[in-house]
């Protein structure tokens, strides 16, 4: 297996190995819905904020959009057309001959690692990212201007990718060895309204340490923040001296921010995130339960009529019951794997369908 470690690291500006191209100011009130992805300076969705049918000259496909506003420094690879907004510059390698998903996905990694060094007071701009340095893998590391290795970053994200695609078939090949359960369907359940509060337990984090306050490391306990993406998850860290973690098999609430998250490992969190907590909770009923607290947080916003603690006790949620009116978490665990299991099954079907020269569709 190839190892980061092995290679010699050199430093190149980003200038040096891309073309940086700006986006294009793009106004609510001028879109039009379509179907070109557009690009905006978030963090989630893969850099994307909408469809649109408007076009302009940052119509562009096989390149990194970098965020120089917003959420500063984060990185898509963007293989399809899609239009870009004026937060976000487009990266297009340099090299003609490596301008694949591979080496656009080693590269992502290394421009993110710089994250930390910008904020929204101090932006990504094209003067800074044009200066702004990356360290790559390199061939002839003797020489005075040392290439980077591009057939090492290549073979390395794929070899990678071809792991996860292996460990994730056999975990499917797994799950629809089992049995399967028949189950009614939703619509053939009745519901009942229940607030949180009769629900879980909603307790504050037990942790609540700020990001500049963590001993560094790359340990075994998630770091939990308002994030949107990565379950939550901005970090791995160490055991932290001084403050509990939280255990897992709970779900996690970012008031503020809306981010809902099923946590299955013990945790370290930021601030403001709340814990729910119930007998009945696993990943199972959590997957059923985590789209309706989001559709819940949706009613919420800045402001006077944001999510306080007190807020979300008190609101409710529809859920099915059983023949004693009560939520009937045995349903919600089999109705949840079930999906969870039928799309398994769809995806080995299809992989099966697209070995046999067929399009998997």
């Amino acid at each position: 297996m190839l190892n980061l470690h092995d290679r010699d690291w050199q430093a190149f500006p980003l200038n040096s190995i891309f073309v940086i191209k700006p986006g294009k100011r793009l106004t609510k009130a001028d879109m039009r819905k379509g179907n070109y992805p557009f690009v905006g300076a978030t963090d989630s969705n893969n850099g994307i904020t909408g469809f649109v049918s408007n076009t302009n000259v940052s119509l562009d496909n096989g390149v990194l959009g970098v965020n120089y506003n917003g959420s500063v420094v984060e990185t898509f690879f963007h293989p399809y057309e899609c239009i870009f907004s004026d937060d976000v510059k487009r990266l297009q390698l340099k090299n003609a001959l490596y301008k694949n998903q591979y080496v656009y996905l080693f590269l992502k990694v290394a421009i993110v690692q710089q994250k930390e060094k910008y904020a929204y007071g101090y932006k990504f701009n094209g003067q800074r990212m044009n200066r702004q340095a990356i360290f790559l893998p390199v061939v002839n590391a003797d020489v005075v201007k040392p290439e980077p290795d591009w057939q090492f970053m290549n073979d390395y994200i794929a070899e990678r990718e071809q792991g996860c695609l292996a460990r994730y078939e056999n975990h499917l090949n797994d799950l629809t060895n089992k049995a399967d359960v028949d189950i009614e369907s939703l619509e053939q359940k009745v519901w009942h309204e229940f607030p949180l509060s009769s629900l879980f337990t909603i307790t504050p984090t037990s942790s609540s340490i700020d990001k500049i306050n963590l001993t560094k490391g790359n340990g075994d306990f998630p770091y939990i923040s308002r994030t949107k993406r990565s379950n939550g998850v901005d970090s791995f860290v160490d055991e932290q001296q001084g403050y509990l973690h939280d255990k897992g098999n709970c779900i996690t609430i970012g008031l503020d921010t809306q981010t809902v998250f099923f946590q299955p490992y013990d945790f370290y969190t930021g601030q403001n995130i709340q814990i729910l907590r119930n007998e009945y909770l696993n990943v199972h009923t959590a997957n059923f339960i985590l789209p309706l607290l989001r559709n819940l947080l949706m009613a919420f916003s800045w402001g006077s009529q944001g999510a306080t603690l007190t807020r979300l006790r008190r609101s409710k949620i529809m859920l099915p019951i059983n023949e004693d009116n009560n939520p009937d978490w045995m349903y919600m665990e089999q109705y949840a794997h079930s999906i969870k299991n039928q799309k398994a099954k769809d995806y080995l079907q299809q992989k099966r369908t697209s070995k046999h020269g067929n399009p998997p569709y």
